[in-house]
């Protein structure tokens, strides 16, 4: 495999997880009231044309890692949706 390829692989490999505590405290708390929405339709926005782009290209790295960026950027839009702001009731 090039070396081109192994850093491609790498990086994605660490921005892949860089997301995963955030599902995981998202889920755990059932909260999602510090999320932006926006920020997270961008981001899948932004996620899915890097994948149309490295299919485009056939670039290996590119298409596995966005696939699976698509997968666990889609998790955390979900629970913002699923979550609102806060599933526990505000207390006044």
């Amino acid at each position: 495999m090039p070396l081109i390829d192994l850093i491609g692989y790498a990086a994605g490999f660490l921005i892949l997880i860089s997301i995963i505590p955030q599902i995981l405290k998202s889920w755990r708390t059932k909260s999602a009231k510090d999320l932006s929405l926006s920020r997270y339709i961008i981001y899948i926005t932004g996620v899915l044309l890097w994948l149309i782009y490295g299919i485009v290209l056939v670039n290996g790295p590119m298409i596995l890692i966005n696939s699976i960026n698509l997968v666990l950027a889609s998790s955390v839009l979900y629970l913002i949706i699923k979550y609102g702001k806060s599933s526990k009731k505000k207390k006044n």
